[in-house]
């Protein structure tokens, strides 16, 4: 609830000042930026409230490869590539080089303190 309640979670119903269109998730989107783009809501078609964590398709695929939070953390490596550096789209083309890649994605003064005390390298 913390995470949905935080003002830079959106439920995005446009882009470019236009309807958000099928492929990107209309009529609404959930847009959660200090996470990795898999952890954002492609599409809402419900909310349900549980008492237990459910399980993700990602994280019921390869469960070693995707955490639950899902929050992008440097720190902790994807089991087949690193994650401490990125290359930003259409910043100086495919041979840009890459750059340090920023806890929660740049966000950490803004959302650390939803996960202070977690172990961030357990429930990455």
């Amino acid at each position: 609830m913390d995470e949905a309640m935080h003002p830079l979670a959106l439920l995005t119903f446009g882009m470019y000042g236009e309807v958000l269109p099928n492929q990107n998730g209309a009529p609404v989107r959930l847009v959660v930026p200090w996470k990795y783009g898999f952890k954002s809501g492609k599409s809402v078609v419900k909310i349900r409230f549980t008492d237990k964590e459910p399980r993700t398709a990602w994280n019921k695929a390869a469960a070693n490869e995707y955490g639950f939070y899902s929050n992008v953390n440097p720190n902790v490596d994807h089991p087949r590539w690193s994650q401490g550096t990125e290359r930003r789209i259409g910043e100086d083309g495919l041979f840009a080089k890459k750059r340090k890649t920023l806890m929660f994605n740049g966000y950490e003064a803004q959302v650390g303190q939803l996960y202070a005390g977690m172990d961030l390298k357990k429930y990455y």
